[in-house]
């Protein structure tokens, strides 16, 4: 019987470890797990370097680092040195692994422990394109976009000869309005460089080739008798020889190259000695990637036409005899997009066709290719695979930790605390039914519409039960729409309610199961509902709210608030029973759309409301004022239904706030510049803690990339479990009970 049962022994001994090493993990020092179902916004570039690091920017989160061939991503942040939250070019030093360059938005940052720090090496400038000499690794090239940066034509070259520790502008006779797009170093003499000029994403310059031979000093124009080029790659079996690919000669010399939209008519012209005279050897165009061994050898990838439906377009063509005869080697039916099933997911991204793919310098087979999403192409373009997410479960996602998206709200089922819900721009709505270890689209649009959720709500004692305002874009009407199967079926739930953007979902969690009171600000003004959602009526017009509350006591206590301050109602919501009762400085700035505002400053003012779990008429109010010291912004509390009001914590950034169920003692606060969009760091605090209620507060940021909170949820069953969405890196969760549950182990997140 002993020899039967001696696993049992084993088994114990197993586990004891695991709860001493859950044990040795216990929050605050833990960290964050983010959990997403991966990528979302724009992936400006991608590449891996010559031991197989990877590295991609993104345009709101900075960029990601892959240590193991792209299986996870870490996000490099300003916990590691970096400021800029826009990535537009990456960089490898072609002997020393540990040597990595991020091009941003403001100047070049350079990384001596494989991205663990990043320290800034050129202060100023937008960086779309750099280079390391593969002959020369002291020597490396950046494009910089001098002021006004983002939409300049003011291309200049700048110059490293230590390995990029400093950096030097050389250029002095580039042309004006240079928009530069791509930039190439001959693999055999470091001082031979090419520059081309084009359309971006937030500027447009002339399509033009320009070639340096002393080092990037002195320019002259080559290709001219390729018309509108595209792209243009350096055969690294012979360097002598060019290829380029043009947008079609059918185009004059007055056509609009800014508004480029159709690849059709373009050809694959060829140069035998380094640029001076031209071929055109092909009437196929795209994206190039060329063969490592055999300068006769071309791939091209049509970015603008990657659907199944335009099967002589798509797929990835070879030409093994330089342009003569071409094969489809795979076709975009077969590749694996991961969970994106629409058309045009693989397309180019917003800076170009020229800055889509990426080089791996550890493995010339394989390509990489970033978009909204992140692929690999491998084995010579036979294959396509994602490098966001996984399938973990039949028809749920989790992704490797790249995530670039703009969150916006989050909600735990009361009923059960495995069921949570995502609303995200871009992509949408995304429901777990485990906790967050797997996520399932759960959008009323399809996935191509590129669908916006504003707010999600779960009821608060059935399961499946869930509210959701959705859009496909950010100029399309909003629906509020309700779901019965946790949102795998909708229904439109909006009967009285305008097209205006929704927000502000609160529920009263007192009115009978089967027809819940509900409350939301749709067009600015409050709506309620007393028939499970089902008609709703205008009940208070107040011109500037986007968030409501009900006081989880008495439900005849509500809230509603925004840029027009705070206002309190004592009879349900009832039209003509609301007052204002916030302070002055509750009061904030119209910004004339709630999500992505004119001139990008975000409204302020209002921008959470929560009550009191244990004491009626106690409520919290965050309070935004876009970093400035008055009024004061900050987390404010009320113990009289917001009579008189104390200041908690001073902040210019607050967003939002949580209270633990089974003890009102402790309080989570957030803090972030970036309100949907990106955003300096300066000035954020990131998630805050208190356990006196609210006298002194602590940081609690480890392991985040960003010091970026936003919305914030506990876990209603068991509330040391905190779920926080940070603007570009997504949600995230983190365990503060004393010690992490043994299980846990076994079901790792992405740090």
């Amino acid at each position: 019987m002993a020899k039967q049962w001696w696993w049992l022994g084993v088994v114990g001994f197993l586990l004891a470890g695991c709860v001493q090493a859950a044990q040795s993990q216990g929050a605050p020092s833990g960290g964050w797990e983010r959990s997403n179902p991966g990528a979302g916004g724009a992936f400006n570039v991608i590449g891996a370097g010559p031991t197989g690091i990877l590295l991609a920017g993104s345009d709101l989160s900075g960029a990601y680092r892959s240590l193991d061939d792209g299986q996870s991503w870490q996000p490099i942040g300003a916990a590691n040195g970096l400021v800029s939250v826009h990535i537009d070019s990456v960089a490898f030093d072609p002997q020393d692994e540990n040597i990595l360059y991020l091009g941003s938005s403001n100047g070049i940052y350079r990384s001596g422990d494989k991205g663990e720090t990043v320290q800034r090496v050129l202060e100023d400038g937008y960086v779309p394109a750099m280079v390391m000499a593969p002959s020369q690794p002291e020597i490396g090239y950046a494009a910089v976009q001098m002021p006004p940066y983002w939409e300049s034509l003011d291309g200049e070259l700048f110059k490293t000869t230590d390995r990029g520790v400093s950096w030097q502008q050389v250029s002095v006779d580039l042309p004006e309005e240079l928009r530069v797009v791509k930039l190439l170093v001959r693999p055999d003499d470091a001082e031979v460089v090419y520059v081309l000029g084009g359309k971006a994403r937030f500027a447009c310059g002339a399509s033009a080739l320009y070639r340096s031979e002393d080092g990037g000093v002195h320019w002259e124009r080559v290709a001219t008798a390729v018309n509108q080029i595209m792209d243009v790659a350096i055969s690294p079996a012979n360097p002598d020889i060019l290829y380029a690919t043009n947008y079609g000669d059918v185009w004059d010399e007055g056509y609009n190259p800014c508004v480029v939209d159709d690849l059709d008519g373009g050809k694959l012209y060829r140069s035998e000695d380094g640029g001076d005279s031209w071929t055109a050897v092909s009437n196929r165009n795209g994206s190039l990637w060329l063969g490592h061994d055999d300068s006769d050898v071309v791939r091209l990838i049509d970015l603008d036409n990657q659907v199944a439906w335009r099967p002589e377009q798509s797929g990835i063509w070879e030409t093994t005899d330089g342009g003569a005869t071409w094969q489809k080697v795979s076709g975009v039916e077969d590749w694996d997009d991961g969970w994106w099933e629409g058309d045009w997911v693989f397309g180019a991204n917003f800076d170009g066709a020229a800055h889509t793919l990426g080089e791996d310098l550890s493995d010339p087979s394989r390509l990489l290719w970033a978009v909204g999403h992140l692929f690999r192409v491998e084995e010579n373009g036979r294959f396509v695979t994602p490098l966001y997410t996984d399938e973990v479960a039949p028809g749920q996602w989790r992704s490797r930790g790249a995530d670039n998206v703009v969150m916006f709200d989050i909600s735990i089922s009361p009923a059960n605390s495995d069921d949570i819900y995502l609303g995200y721009y871009d992509i949408g709505c995304w429901h777990s039914p485990n906790g967050g270890e797997g996520w399932q689209n759960c959008n009323y649009y399809e996935a191509g519409d590129w669908p916006n959720v504003t707010a999600v709500l779960a009821d608060p004692s059935r399961v499946g039960v869930v509210w959701s305002a959705q859009a496909p874009d950010t100029e399309d009407p909003f629906l509020l729409l309700r779901s019965d199967d946790h949102g795998q079926n909708w229904v439109e739930a909006n009967a009285g309610l305008p097209q205006g953007p929704i927000s502000g979902l609160s529920v009263d969690g007192h009115s009978p199961a089967d027809n819940r009171t509900l409350l939301v600000t749709a067009d600015q003004d409050v709506y309620g509902s007393r028939d499970d959602g089902w008609q709703w009526e205008k009940l208070f017009a107040c011109g500037g709210c986007w968030f409501t509350a009900v006081d989880q006591h008495n439900g005849q206590l509500v809230y509603a608030g925004g840029q027009a301050g705070l206002f309190r109602s004592t009879q349900g919501g009832a039209p003509g029973s609301w007052e204002g009762v916030g302070l002055p400085q509750f009061v904030g700035r119209d910004a004339g759309t709630p999500w992505f505002p004119d001139g990008w400053e975000p409204w302020t003012g209002v921008h959470a409301i929560r009550t009191d779990p244990a004491q009626e008429g106690w409520v919290y109010v965050a309070v935004d004022a876009e970093g400035e010291a008055s009024p004061v912004g900050g987390l404010y509390r009320s113990r009289d239904a917001g009579q008189s009001w104390e200041l908690l914590l001073a902040d210019g950034f607050m967003r939002d706030v949580a209270i633990s169920p089974t003890d009102p003692n402790i309080l989570y606060a957030t803090s972030s510049g970036s309100f949907c969009c990106g955003s300096l760091p300066e000035g954020s605090h990131g998630v805050l803690r208190s356990v006196d209620g609210g006298v002194t507060w602590t940081a609690v940021n480890e392991t985040m990339a960003w010091p970026f909170a936003h919305r914030i949820a506990l876990v209603p069953d068991d509330p040391d479990w905190v779920w926080v969405g940070s603007p570009g890196t997504g949600f995230q969760r983190r365990w503060f009970g004393e010690q992490l549950p043994w299980w846990r182990l076994f079901l790792p997140l992405v740090h």
